[in-house]
């Protein structure tokens, strides 16, 4: 029996969330109300089935358009399969939720690791906010060695958007690195080569963590760089 995803949406719904995330999500409707963990769960019951049931049509709902992101990234697809599938999705990815749930959720095989690294790596040139945000939150969540993440550091070194969530998820990514390659992040910092409000809210980001140091922090607060 094809999985009534819609329908547990609704049942999920609750009116007082549906108004706490629309203060959350600017721009966004049809906003209903649904947990991200519920989302996940029904996910997991519509991969189990016809899972291809989820992209026929336009979502309904907010919430719909993340399951189906969710979906699309869980899948039991190859990844050559599940980038033709991202290409049609990221028309949807209009706000930081849908992107980081869907950057979060994105499977592949170690085999076909640098074949996403590549295709998630060209979203940085596309010069529309979300894809570079979406470049930069799938590579940071989805690859942790040394030499991908220098590259990513790289990259958001070499490209700026001025876009509020593009600039945000840039921020985040440093920081993200950092607790892994201090050492490379915080030679880019010393660098000064982001752009004056990233690289001041990356060492933001940085000193919120639980996991840095009190004199570090002091440290890279000295580093605060005034905009020319």
């Amino acid at each position: 029996m094809t999985v009534d995803f819609r329908g547990m949406l609704r049942d999920a719904a609750k009116p007082d969330l549906a108004e706490f995330n629309s203060k959350l999500t600017p721009g966004k409707d049809r906003i209903i109300g649904v947990r991200v963990p519920v989302i996940r769960d029904i996910a997991r019951q519509v991969v189990g089935d016809d899972w291809r049931q989820v992209l026929d049509g336009e979502p309904e709902s907010f919430e719909e358009e993340m399951l189906r992101g969710v979906v699309i990234a869980t899948a039991p697809v190859s990844a050559a399969e599940r980038i033709r599938l991202t290409e049609d999705f990221l028309d949807y990815v209009d706000n930081w939720a849908t992107c980081d749930i869907f950057c979060n959720s994105w499977r592949f095989r170690k085999e076909e690791s640098e074949e996403v690294w590549h295709y998630f790596s060209s979203l940085i040139d596309s010069g529309e906010e979300y894809r570079m945000r979406v470049s930069l939150i799938a590579r940071m969540s989805l690859f942790k060695d040394g030499e991908h993440c220098r590259l990513l550091l790289e990259d958001i070194a070499t490209h700026d958007h001025p876009g509020y969530y593009y600039r945000m998820g840039a921020a985040w990514a440093v920081s993200m690195v950092y607790v892994n390659h201090p050492e490379m992040t915080e030679e880019l910092i010393r660098s000064g080569r982001m752009e004056v409000w990233t690289h001041n809210k990356s060492i933001q980001k940085i000193r919120e963590s639980r996991r840095v140091s009190k004199e570090k922090k002091e440290e890279l607060r000295a580093l605060r760089r005034t905009a020319p």
